[in-house]
């Protein structure tokens, strides 16, 4: 499996505080069976360190995984908080996409919905890069309404749901609009978003999500979210979506608050 939305560099972000705790993350995830992944830290504190020197960083993370006997393949990445002026920081090299390759990870406040969205979204596509939204799960205006992210998904915005939503960590409504973009083809990806060993910032486990994705779609399809997909990006091919519309009796209020 390869994971392409984590925290692993030590002290920095909100990410592991030492690297006795990035190693202890590095043998979750090959428990798992994770056998590449993408280094995400918060763009915020990664610009500050620059694209050079979270190579040196993510260089002696690799260094120490591999003298506790790991074999993972680490490449670097950013999690990018999106705004108007995004595709000038990636131009200038403040930020940068995914594992060198044109997919670029971004996320939005949780609420609300931000004007600027969709054409920030869009000035991306234009500037050749492909958007992969984090975590839509968490964000209300998707709770209240996914097919705004099938409007998203047919302009081929793709998106990355976080496999401890699909159990119920994350709270019924993140369930729930997880389940929804995973059954409708409206999620390509499933990642960790770990932060560290404890339950609260979230281990690099995803076989327990995977098994719900697979009873939702299938064994094939679920695997494609942790394996083919993810592989698109590490190659640098092009993944275009195939959404599905979600029909509104699947997502009114009445079922996101559990009474439908």
């Amino acid at each position: 499996m390869i994971d392409i939305h984590t925290h692993i560099i030590p002290d920095l972000d909100d990410g592991p505080p030492d690297i006795e705790t990035s190693v202890g993350m590095g043998l979750v995830a090959a428990r798992e069976g994770i056998t590449a992944i993408i280094s995400t830290s918060h763009n915020e504190e990664a610009s500050a360190v620059g694209y050079e020197g979270m190579q040196a960083r993510l260089e002696a993370v690799r260094e120490a995984w591999v003298g506790a006997g790991l074999d993972i393949r680490l490449e670097l990445g950013l999690e990018i908080y999106l705004r108007p002026d995004t595709v000038a920081e990636l131009k200038a090299g403040r930020v940068w996409p995914l594992a060198g390759s044109q997919y670029v990870l971004v996320e939005l406040p949780y609420q609300p919905w931000p004007a600027y969205a969709e054409s920030a979204l869009f000035g991306l596509q234009v500037a050749g890069y492909v958007p992969i939204l984090a975590h839509p799960e968490r964000y209300t205006a998707l709770q209240t309404d996914p097919n705004r992210m099938y409007a998203l998904a047919e302009r081929g915005v793709l998106a990355q749901v976080t496999a401890q939503a699909l159990i119920g960590s994350h709270g019924n409504a993140a369930r729930r609009c997880a389940e929804t973009l995973v059954r409708h083809k409206l999620a390509q990806f499933l990642s960790s978003d770990a932060h560290g060993l404890s339950e609260r910032k979230r281990a690099p486990v995803l076989r327990q999500g995977l098994r719900v994705a697979e009873g939702l779609i299938g064994a094939e399809a679920a695997n494609t979210m942790v394996e083919e997909n993810p592989r698109y990006i590490l190659e640098r091919k092009l993944l275009t979506p195939e959404p599905e519309r979600v029909s509104a009796p699947r997502w009114s209020f009445g079922k996101l608050l559990g009474r439908g």
